[in-house]
């Protein structure tokens, strides 16, 4: 498994925790990325769990979402904040390569990107002044999306932010691809791989969706070829596709 292959425990989700860690270990996954939910007890229990027991060599986290979102009124972004804090010293403690952050998810009818990137420069600065490369993901589908392509494009550019580009929800919203890469190949850190129907976010394996997923990575390698890969499927993937999906994008890879 190379380095810049991780595998998000998204698919371990519907399986205990002694369960995921012979998976892992069985098949020598070395690279994970972590969901953190602070909030979510038995969540944070498997986790702990795993991260103690598991020898990895390459970790990184996706920031809380279920009990977290950016787009939340003034009365509580202090203690959600809090909530994102966690995450950012779980990162740091466990050694962390990025964490990552919803920006772009509507929560209110009256969202405002100013709030929105006022709380984003918050997290920003907390992140820097703990020492985690905090990582924007474009998210949101459909109706719920805040910000445009060419929205998220140029906040990117205007705050030099670093990004990972969720390849699933490109692709659901009908993003242009090849211009993101050019547009954005210097910010760009990570991917999250998976696809869909282009209409909903299935988190379906890369190829079993309704796009040309070797055409797509052999872009990614292309246009950015030091950026991280987290493959990041749904928990009704079968887990023998991930793993014939790992040895694929490897060889592509080469």
């Amino acid at each position: 498994m190379k380095n810049n292959i991780f595998v998000s425990d998204l698919i371990f989700y519907n399986n205990t925790k002694e369960e995921t860690l012979n998976f892992i270990e069985m098949h020598g996954l070395k690279n994970l990325e972590f969901f953190l939910e602070p909030r979510d007890f038995n969540h944070t229990e498997k986790f702990n769990f795993l991260i103690k027991n598991l020898k990895l060599e390459n970790v990184s986290f996706h920031g809380p979402y279920r009990f977290f979102n950016i787009d939340c009124s003034d009365i509580l972004w202090e203690e959600l904040k809090l909530n994102f804090v966690e995450a950012l010293i779980c990162c740091k403690k466990n050694n962390g390569e990025f964490l990552i952050l919803h920006t772009n998810e509507a929560k209110r009818k009256d969202s405002s990107k100013k709030e929105i990137e006022k709380k984003l420069d918050e997290l920003l600065l907390l992140g820097k002044e703990i020492g985690v490369q905090i990582l924007v993901e474009n998210v949101g589908v459909g109706k719920n999306m805040i910000y445009s392509q060419r929205e998220f494009e140029k906040l990117v550019l205007q705050k030099n932010l670093k990004v990972l580009i969720d390849i699933g929800h490109l692709l659901a919203n009908k993003w242009n691809l090849n211009e993101i890469l050019e547009t954005l190949k210097d910010n760009i850190v990570a991917y999250h791989i998976h696809s869909n129907d282009g209409e909903k976010d299935l988190h379906q394996s890369i190829f079993h969706g309704a796009f040309d997923g070797d055409e797509i990575l052999k872009k990614i390698f292309l246009k950015t070829p030091n950026s991280k890969l987290v493959l990041e499927y749904s928990p009704i993937t079968d887990k023998k596709i991930l793993l014939n999906d790992l040895k694929r994008i490897e060889e592509i890879q080469i």
